[in-house]
């Protein structure tokens, strides 16, 4: 009986390790043909949309686990001046690839590297997931302004909170510890949008998130909604427009 149990828990965890990728990265299909972006990496070449491409200054978006970032860029289009860069994740929207924390941080880092090279001010803006890819390649690159919708201090830490009684922490391969990512952005200006009825990432996560930034966020925005709520509500528009400042 005994063994029996420890072979059927073994199983489930086994299940749980395997099809992590697949909970953690809900790959949304193609949304639309792709546009001007090409940003091409040494297995493969990545696609995807620039709004406002004549711009001085631009922002590099990274999206959340399914999210769709085509329609971001339709969204947002009027609510900055700057040029916006959008680039879905490896398997994403059609996206040649798999999707995994080390690569997409690679991809990151190219890809601002070569907005870099179009213009004179990167900003990075990081939506839930993407807050995790954001914050670590920011770290990196330093760029001129970061900002994070719904961000969290450890993806494994934000599992753990849904799933208490079982050991999640163990078992995920791509953690996203943005919180030790923070602690090298002691020169780049970051403001932080908060979803106070958010009932995927806790306040506890982004709070911890904040403590970790050498200094406190220029602006830390609370906004009276879900997670997912944030995209139908003004502030999010005008938290793109204000920037870190």
């Amino acid at each position: 009986m005994i063994l029996a149990i420890v072979v059927i828990v073994g199983i489930f965890f086994a299940v749980l390790f395997f099809a992590q990728n697949r909970l953690i990265y809900p790959a949304p299909p193609p949304s639309a043909p792709w546009g001007k972006l090409v940003l091409k990496r040494p297995d493969i070449t990545l696609h995807g949309w620039i709004v406002h491409p004549e711009a001085d200054s631009a922002w590099v978006v990274f999206g959340g686990n399914a999210l769709a970032l085509n329609p971001v860029g339709d969204q947002w289009r009027d609510c900055t001046d700057r040029a916006i860069y959008l680039m879905p994740y490896r398997g994403y929207e059609g996206q040649a690839g798999s999707p995994g924390e080390k690569a997409l941080v690679a991809d990151g880092i190219a890809l601002v590297k070569q907005v870099e090279q179009a213009h004179r001010r990167v900003g990075i803006i990081g939506v839930s997931l993407g807050t995790g890819v954001a914050t670590q390649v920011a770290a990196q690159t330093q760029p001129d302004q970061l900002l994070l919708v719904t961000p969290y201090d450890r993806l494994d830490l934000v599992a753990q909170d849904h799933y208490p009684y079982l050991p999640v922490r163990w078992l995920m391969r791509d953690t996203y510890d943005s919180a030790a990512a923070a602690a090298n952005l002691r020169n780049v200006p970051v403001a932080i949008l908060q979803a106070d009825q958010d009932e995927i990432i806790s306040a506890a996560r982004t709070q911890a998130l904040v403590a970790a930034f050498p200094s406190k966020p220029v602006r830390w925005l609370h906004v009276p909604t879900s997670h997912n709520g944030v995209w139908e509500r003004p502030e999010l528009c005008s938290f793109v427009k204000r920037g870190a400042t």
